[in-house]
This record gives structure tokens, C-alpha cells and sequence, in this order.
């Protein structure tokens, strides 16, 4: 996918993670809102008890008009689950944005 970069802060690069996000920003591409880039951070709080890590994502999709920013942070026991929640919910509010501005643009 052209447009979509990952970044990683404080957390290796995970193949799993980069799955669930390519497949998350071709799920946006499916809505044909001519997205030109999607840059994506992933960020862990750099705690070194894992236990008590905060994950965050930050969307950064550019695309006709306004860039769509969208920014989720989680933070439990199970890190694993807890990127896989920020992922999910970033890209959740993403397309809620899409499908609002897109509704707004055909009413």
C-alpha cells in the first residue's frame, strides 16, 4: 500500500502489528474517500514494567480537505491486546470521520 507508513515509538516493529494495520487502512480505502497518505505512530509509554504500559496510535490521513488526526491511548495488563485496542479504535473513529464527511459531501 503506497500511502501508509508505520512509525514505532519505544516498541519494536511487530509483524502482527502491521497486519492489523494494513488491514484496517485498506478497510478505510474501501470507502472511496481518495485517501492520499496515512501515517501512523504507534507509541508505548516508555515504562519499563509492562504491566503498566500505555499504548498509544495517532491517525494522520490526508485526503481532500481537512487531514483527519485521531489520537487513542489504552493502557492495562495485557500489551498485547492493549496496541491491538488502540489500533482498533483509532482506525474506528478514522472511519466514522470519513463517513461523516462523506455524508456531508453528498447529502
Amino acid at each position: 500500500m503506497s500511502g501508509l507508513t508505520i512509525a514505532y515509538r519505544n516498541l519494536d516493529s511487530s509483524p502482527a502489528i502491521e497486519q492489523q494495520v494494513s488491514e484496517r487502512f485498506a478497510d478505510l480505502e474501501k470507502l472511496g474517500a481518495r485517501i492520499e497518505s496515512c501515517d501512523v505512530v504507534i507509541e508505548a509509554s516508555d515504562r519499563r514494567r509492562v504491566s503498566a504500559r500505555e499504548f498509544a496510535v495517532r491517525l494522520k490521513i490526508a485526503l481532500p480537505g481537512p487531514d483527519i488526526d485521531v489520537e487513542r491511548r489504552v493502557g492495562r495488563s495485557e500489551p498485547a491486546a492493549d496496541v491491538s485496542q488502540a489500533i482498533r479504535e483509532a482506525f474506528d473513529v478514522a472511519r466514522r470521520e470519513i463517513l461523516e464527511r462523506k455524508s456531508r459531501q453528498n447529502p
